[in-house]
């Protein structure tokens, strides 16, 4: 008697829960959010500070200072959000085996000759083609 597969969960959620708690990902939804206002502050566009009895916000200058702090404050709690992502990527990447210089040079120079090749066709293709259709659109067809 074969037996009934139980519910499958998706690996990659189980993995964001372990390793990655619901505080880190809403320490990165902040971190955006506080980027985002710092940048409009800094723009003043769209929003400008009008409480200027403090010192901090006295001027144009001290403003700007202001809404630089907050964008900083905003990348570092995004990278300290979004570091534990990439982490286990860096460490993978140590023991990939990278090719050769030479052997570089040559899937390099591959690609940008098939990537000539192919402009080259495309063109001749338009230039064959291109009197073709300019014939059939004067015809009205």
């Amino acid at each position: 008697m074969a037996k009934e597969p139980k519910d499958k969960k998706s690996k990659v959620l189980e993995v964001l829960k372990k390793e990655y708690p619901f505080e880190s990902l809403l320490l990165g939804l902040l971190g955006s959010l506080v980027l985002v206002l710092g940048i409009y502050i800094f723009e003043g566009r769209h929003l400008t500070i009008r409480w200027t009895d403090l010192w901090i916000f006295a001027t144009a200058l001290r403003v700007n200072i202001f809404a630089i702090i907050v964008m900083l404050i905003g990348v570092a709690a995004l990278f300290v959000a979004l570091s534990p992502f990439f982490f286990p990527g860096l460490k993978e990447m140590r023991r990939v085996s990278w090719p050769k210089k030479q052997t570089m040079y040559e899937h390099t120079a591959r690609v940008f000759g098939f990537v000539i090749l192919l402009g080259l066709m495309f063109m001749i293709y338009d230039l064959v083609l291109r009197p073709i259709f300019e014939i059939l659109y004067d015809m009205g067809v």
